[in-house]
């Protein structure tokens, strides 16, 4: 059925006509992802059987689960508050860090908010939270925790303890459903926003809906209290504050008050008079001295004209005095008249002498009012010189005065100093302590509900779906690491692969697995006889494809002398090599089946015959002839020895030269020898034999064999330079090894099954 596969590349085995198969020295580094799938394919009545036990009973545990239902309700934390007055905060909003939700996240799952919704909703009576109310389960006594407890009360009876009173019982059994609020509640932020989800689950919907609200009720509550007890400490401690920093500020007040009748620092708009008094002599001599240096000007400048010369009416007081602009302009009134009486008259003229006596005496009265107006300057800087003089001493006696009261100033301004801080901090309290007491009455809570919990109408638990999908997943993965695990454990050999990277020998063929079919009378087809009775069958096949595997391993040559072994007994040889004999004969070859297992022979069975009185041992011994022990086979022109009676060791008989030269004669009058030996490893008759014949085969049962029997009996063999012509796989199953190994001739058996009939 297979042809035979010949490793080109792999060193050769000893002594035989086929190289030895190896796998590639790097495949152990691949990812081989075909043989995951061919474990899966070949384990999938494991896995699905895994799979289908498992999911169904996850799925009756979730059917038999109580259902609980989870009532949801959102609150928002709320950061614009409204202020009636502008105050920092004496319980101040909550900041928007994720620390601050944080922190309100903590206070929804504190004991004592559930305490509260406990107290309020009166649970400590409801069965489903309080275990003390619940009737015990009949089960119980399976149950370690429920054994535990037992000998935990039984030890702590046997104390000299005294016995819990009533109260201590009623706490005891607030705080156990206490924590089972608690562990029924989830708090949870809504990623990174400012809304809280508190959620409760319980067996009744209502319940559920109207304990998540509770607790929501109770946290906004706890909030308006918070802020209401902060407030109200706030203003009894400022109240209180407040009058101690009275006291103080009107005691600081009065002192500076003392102090300054006593030293006489009487103060107008904020200075002393002495103060005030220096201030405006400095200023008034400040102004005595710019008037004194103005008057000192003007003189020197006239003084210095009339020195040199010059005409004093440049300067400014003569320019500005009225009686001589007024005579100026006389003058030149008189100057217009001459010029015209002159051009008319001639210079002689009376009107003309009279013209010149008016102008020199308007001259004359020039000349007297500049010498009038320069004393007047002189009078002016000595009037300028007497006040800055007098200005000076009164200056000089003030500052006096003001040294004698600069001491008493210093101490005075350090009371003053610490009368405003004293008179400032009671202001700011006192603002503050109006600002608390008018937001007292406007505390709203820094949070608000934006969703009550209804009541649902589905239960949260178990959620079907997701627990048997889960179920379903996690048992088909443990039915594939079922698989895996079988699949390492399986020390068979399945395909031609695994024969050949185990074993590094070539996969002559698979012989298929013959159908039950019984003939005449009841009795079962043997495979032997199958092959017969058809022909054309897949088994048939396999047996020609063998005989011409083997002609081919040799061409010019081809073995005559095949042997026939295993590793251990019922594997499949004896049916092999009989089946193997009577196909070669029914094609028309001179074949001889020698039955070589001394020690249980099967050889007769196999073709339906009794024990012999003659066989191969006595034809060695040399008391028979050939023709004395030979059978023929009633349904081909095979012609068998068969072994009668054992001997004591088999090994030199089967080595001996008399061996030798019963399997030369059948070389010389037969096309084919078939040997049926002993298995290996028990015996070591077979490895004798293997230096006799011209190949070995070497038979293994499908999915039977162990690895490393196989590889222990081919070890044995090629320590007596046995030439193995390969493996045959036996009795195989095929159509599950076509699940088993993609490649393998079996894989495909489906689709070139219609060449046989079977």
């Amino acid at each position: 059925m297979n042809a035979p596969v010949k490793g080109s590349a792999a060193p050769t085995a000893r002594g035989s006509a086929y190289g030895s198969v190896e796998a590639p020295a790097d495949s152990f580094m691949e990812f081989d992802l075909l043989a995951i799938f061919r474990t899966l394919r070949k384990r999938a009545g494991v896995i699905a059987g895994i799979t289908v036990v498992l999911t169904a009973l996850v799925a009756l545990a979730v059917s038999q689960m109580t259902p609980l239902y989870t009532g949801e309700t959102l609150v928002l934390l709320d950061r614009q508050k409204m202020q009636v007055v502008d105050m920092d905060a004496v319980m101040s909003g909550l900041s928007p860090d994720s620390a601050a939700v944080d922190s309100e996240v903590e206070i929804l799952r504190s004991r004592d908010l559930a305490r509260r919704v406990v107290e309020k909703l009166a649970l400590v009576g409801d069965p489903e939270l309080n275990s003390a109310l619940r009737e015990p389960s009949p089960l119980r006594w399976v149950s370690p925790v429920w054994l535990l407890k037992r000998g935990m009360a039984a030890l702590s009876s046997s104390s000299v303890e005294a016995p819990a009173s009533e109260a201590g019982i009623a706490d005891k059994q607030t705080e156990s459903v206490v924590d089972a609020v608690r562990a029924r509640t989830e708090i949870a932020r809504r990623t990174t926003t400012f809304v809280i989800s508190i959620s409760f689950t319980s067996e009744d919907p209502a319940k559920a809906a109207r304990i998540a609200n509770a607790l929501a009720d109770a946290y906004v509550l706890d909030q308006l209290e918070a802020k209401f007890d902060a407030t109200r400490t706030a203003n009894a401690w400022l109240s209180e504050r407040l009058s101690e920093l009275r006291t103080q500020v009107t005691d600081a007040e009065r002192a500076v008050a003392i102090y300054r009748s006593e030293h006489g620092l009487e103060e107008s708009s904020g200075v002393t008079v002495s103060e005030q008094q220096l201030s405006e002599l400095n200023a008034q001599l400040i102004l005595a001295r710019a008037a004194l240096a103005e008057a000192q000007a003007k003189y020197n400048r006239a003084r210095q004209l009339r020195a040199q010369g010059g005409s004093v009416e440049s300067v400014a007081d003569v320019l500005a005095s009225g009686t001589i602009s007024s005579l100026r302009q006389k003058q030149a009134e008189l100057a217009r008249e001459k010029a015209n009486l002159s051009a008319k008259y001639g210079p002689r003229h009376p009107a003309i002498v009279n013209i010149e006596a008016q102008q020199g005496d308007i001259g004359s009265q020039i000349s007297a009012e500049v010498s009038r107006i320069i004393e007047s300057l002189a009078n002016n800087v000595s009037v300028a010189e007497t006040r800055v003089s007098a200005l000076r001493d009164n200056l000089n006696q003030i500052k006096g005065e003001t040294g004698e009261d600069n001491q008493a100033l210093i101490q005075l301004r350090e009371l003053e100093r610490e009368a405003a801080s004293t008179r400032a901090v009671y202001e700011a309290f006192l603002n503050r302590f109006k600002e608390t007491t008018g937001q007292q009455g406007l505390q709203t809570p820094d949070t608000r509900i934006i969703s009550q919990a209804v009541i649902p109408q589905a239960a949260s638990y178990p959620r079907t779906t997701l627990f048997v999908g889960l179920g379903f997943v996690l048992s088909l993965m443990l039915g594939c690491g079922v698989a895996f695990l079988l699949e390492h454990f399986d020390n068979g050999l399945q395909t031609a692969r695994d024969v050949e990277q185990t074993l590094h020998l070539p996969h002559l063929v698979s012989l298929p697995a013959t159908p039950a079919e019984k003939g005449p009378g009841g009795k079962v087809v043997l495979p032997q006889d199958y092959l017969i009775a058809k022909p054309l069958s897949a088994f048939s096949e396999s047996l020609r494809s063998l005989r011409s595997a083997l002609q081919l391993s040799n061409v010019d040559n081809p073995p005559k002398i095949i042997l026939f072994t295993s590793a251990l007994p019922a594997e499949g040889k004896t049916t092999t090599s009989v089946s193997f004999a009577r196909a070669a004969a029914a094609s028309g070859l001179k074949v001889a089946l020698v039955d070589c297992d001394l020690r249980h022979p099967s050889v007769h069975r196999a073709f339906g015959l009794g024990r012999p009185e003659e066989g191969l041992v006595e034809l060695l011994a040399e008391r028979l002839e050939l023709s004395a022990v030979m059978v023929k086979d009633s349904k081909s022109e095979l012609d068998i020895i068969p072994v009668a009676t054992g001997t004591a060791n088999p090994p030199d008989v089967l080595g001996s030269v008399q061996m030798k030269l019963l399997l030369q004669r059948l070389r010389d009058e037969y096309d084919l020898v078939v040997l049926d030996s002993a298995p290996v490893l028990p015996v070591s008759d077979s490895r004798v034999l293997s230096r006799l014949a011209d190949e070995t085969v070497f038979v293994v049962r499908w999915n039977e064999t162990p690895r490393d029997a196989a590889q222990s009996a081919l070890k044995e063999l090629r320590q007596f330079d046995a030439k193995i012509a390969g493996v045959v796989l036996s009795i195989v199953d095929t159509a599950r090894q076509a699940r088993y190994g993609y490649g393998d001739g079996g894989y495909y058996y489906s689709r070139y099954s219609k060449y046989y009939v079977n």
